[in-house]
């Protein structure tokens, strides 16, 4: 929680009680969140918060490099824990696709500004889906 906290106050961000119950709420789960169930799991434990408000903490939280948007998964937005945030600010994850468990993967090859089939690229999104450990052997 401590690389959490540091990486919010790094980004000249406030750690408000909301952004910290947001933090407890996806460390106590593996699996990835809506906004909507963030919003439902912070009410019940600090009261009222509206969802343009748990929208704007989400996102604050995913631009600092605590928690990212999964891709895919419908139209519905997710956003998981970044559970190992600091170790390299350019790192990807695997999920889980029985449930929703959120892994670090290193070694990425891409560099801004490289070359690949004639075009300079500019960004990437990846993103690895399979079934972990735990559900193979449940199955």
């Amino acid at each position: 929680m401590y690389k959490a906290y540091q990486l919010i106050r790094n980004a000249g961000l406030k750690l408000t009680p909301i952004r910290k119950e947001i933090i407890l709420i996806f460390e106590e789960s593996p699996r990835p969140f809506t906004p909507r169930e963030v919003q439902n799991l912070v009410q019940k434990r600090i009261g009222r918060c509206g969802l343009p408000g748990i929208y704007r903490n989400l996102e604050a939280l995913a631009g600092c490099g605590v928690l990212f948007r999964l891709a895919g998964f419908g139209r519905e937005r997710f956003y998981a824990l970044c559970r190992e945030p600091g170790t390299d600010p350019h790192h990807h994850h695997i999920v889980c696709v029985s449930c929703g468990k959120v892994a670090h993967v290193d070694g990425c090859r891409y560099h801004e500004g490289m070359m690949l089939g004639g075009y300079r690229l500019l960004s990437h999104i990846v993103q690895f889906e399979g079934v972990c450990a735990n559900c193979q052997e449940n199955n």
